[in-house]
Protein backbone atom coordinates (compact mmCIF):
# COMPACT_ATOMS: atom_id res chain seq x y z
CA UNK A 1 0.00 0.00 0.00
CA UNK A 2 1.35 3.41 -0.98
CA UNK A 3 1.37 6.12 1.70
CA UNK A 4 -1.57 8.57 1.34
CA UNK A 5 0.73 11.59 0.90
CA UNK A 6 4.00 10.01 -0.15
CA UNK A 7 7.06 11.92 1.00
CA UNK A 8 9.34 13.28 -1.74
CA UNK A 9 11.99 10.64 -1.02
CA UNK A 10 9.48 7.84 -1.55
CA UNK A 11 8.29 9.43 -4.80
CA UNK A 12 11.86 9.91 -6.02
CA UNK A 13 12.75 6.30 -5.25
CA UNK A 14 9.71 4.91 -7.06
CA UNK A 15 10.77 6.96 -10.11
CA UNK A 16 14.34 5.69 -9.71
CA UNK A 17 13.13 2.06 -9.65
CA UNK A 18 11.00 2.62 -12.74
CA UNK A 19 13.88 4.25 -14.67
CA UNK A 20 16.21 1.46 -13.56
CA UNK A 21 13.89 -1.29 -14.78
CA UNK A 22 13.68 0.42 -18.19
CA UNK A 23 17.49 0.64 -18.49
CA UNK A 24 18.66 -2.71 -17.16
CA UNK A 25 16.89 -4.61 -19.96
CA UNK A 26 19.45 -3.08 -22.34
CA UNK A 27 22.38 -4.68 -20.52
CA UNK A 28 23.73 -7.57 -22.63
CA UNK A 29 22.20 -10.89 -21.63
CA UNK A 30 25.47 -12.42 -20.43
CA UNK A 31 25.94 -9.52 -17.96
CA UNK A 32 22.30 -8.90 -17.07
CA UNK A 33 22.37 -11.15 -14.01
CA UNK A 34 25.63 -9.73 -12.68
CA UNK A 35 24.84 -6.07 -13.20
CA UNK A 36 21.18 -5.69 -14.16
CA UNK A 37 19.67 -7.84 -11.48
CA UNK A 38 22.04 -6.48 -8.83
CA UNK A 39 21.13 -2.88 -9.70
CA UNK A 40 17.42 -3.72 -9.80
CA UNK A 41 17.63 -5.42 -6.41
CA UNK A 42 19.58 -2.55 -4.84
CA UNK A 43 17.06 -0.05 -6.21
CA UNK A 44 14.17 -2.06 -4.82
CA UNK A 45 16.02 -2.49 -1.51
CA UNK A 46 16.43 1.30 -1.32
CA UNK A 47 12.70 1.81 -1.88
CA UNK A 48 11.82 -0.80 0.75
CA UNK A 49 14.26 0.70 3.26
CA UNK A 50 12.53 4.03 2.75
CA UNK A 51 9.13 2.40 3.38
CA UNK A 52 10.49 0.70 6.49
CA UNK A 53 11.91 4.00 7.75
CA UNK A 54 8.56 5.72 7.18
CA UNK A 55 6.77 3.25 9.41
CA UNK A 56 9.53 2.29 11.86
CA UNK A 57 9.74 3.35 15.47
CA UNK A 58 11.82 6.50 15.89
CA UNK A 59 14.64 4.54 17.52
CA UNK A 60 15.06 2.33 14.40
CA UNK A 61 14.94 5.09 11.79
CA UNK A 62 18.59 6.23 11.97
CA UNK A 63 19.88 2.70 11.32
CA UNK A 64 17.50 2.26 8.39
CA UNK A 65 18.45 5.62 6.91
CA UNK A 66 22.17 4.85 7.26
CA UNK A 67 21.56 1.56 5.46
CA UNK A 68 19.69 3.47 2.77
CA UNK A 69 22.69 5.76 2.26
CA UNK A 70 24.90 2.70 1.82
CA UNK A 71 22.54 1.37 -0.89
CA UNK A 72 22.88 4.71 -2.71
CA UNK A 73 26.67 4.42 -2.69
CA UNK A 74 26.48 0.85 -4.01
CA UNK A 75 24.17 2.00 -6.79
CA UNK A 76 26.54 4.81 -7.76
CA UNK A 77 29.42 2.33 -8.09
CA UNK A 78 27.44 -0.14 -10.20
CA UNK A 79 25.95 2.51 -12.50
CA UNK A 80 29.45 3.90 -13.13
CA UNK A 81 30.65 0.41 -14.08
CA UNK A 82 27.66 -0.05 -16.38
CA UNK A 83 28.46 3.25 -18.10
CA UNK A 84 32.14 2.33 -18.44
CA UNK A 85 31.03 -0.80 -20.30
CA UNK A 86 29.01 1.36 -22.68
CA UNK A 87 25.63 -0.05 -21.67
CA UNK A 88 24.28 3.41 -20.79
CA UNK A 89 25.34 6.80 -22.09
CA UNK A 90 27.26 9.45 -20.20
CA UNK A 91 24.04 11.53 -20.11
CA UNK A 92 22.13 8.63 -18.59
CA UNK A 93 24.85 8.21 -15.96
CA UNK A 94 24.73 11.91 -15.12
CA UNK A 95 20.93 11.67 -14.81
CA UNK A 96 20.86 8.61 -12.55
CA UNK A 97 23.77 9.73 -10.36
CA UNK A 98 22.03 13.09 -9.97
CA UNK A 99 18.84 11.37 -8.85
CA UNK A 100 20.74 9.13 -6.43
CA UNK A 101 22.58 12.19 -5.06
CA UNK A 102 19.27 13.98 -4.59
CA UNK A 103 17.88 10.97 -2.71
CA UNK A 104 21.04 10.91 -0.58
CA UNK A 105 20.60 14.60 0.32
CA UNK A 106 16.99 13.94 1.31
CA UNK A 107 18.06 10.98 3.43
CA UNK A 108 20.83 13.03 5.06
CA UNK A 109 18.36 15.80 5.86
CA UNK A 110 15.99 13.26 7.40
CA UNK A 111 18.85 11.88 9.52
CA UNK A 112 19.90 15.36 10.67
CA UNK A 113 16.30 16.16 11.54
CA UNK A 114 16.08 12.98 13.61
CA UNK A 115 19.29 13.87 15.44
CA UNK A 116 18.13 17.44 16.03
CA UNK A 117 21.04 18.91 14.07
CA UNK A 118 20.56 21.90 11.78
CA UNK A 119 20.58 21.40 8.02
CA UNK A 120 23.87 22.05 6.22
CA UNK A 121 24.25 25.69 5.31
CA UNK A 122 21.76 26.66 8.00
CA UNK A 123 22.31 28.81 11.11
Amino acid sequence: MQPANPPPLYTLLTELVSWTLERTVDIPKRHRFTFGQRIENLSLDALLLCVNALFAHRSRKPALLSELNLRFEELRVLWRLVQQQGWISQQQLIFIIGRIDEAGRMTGGWLRQMEGRPEKGGP
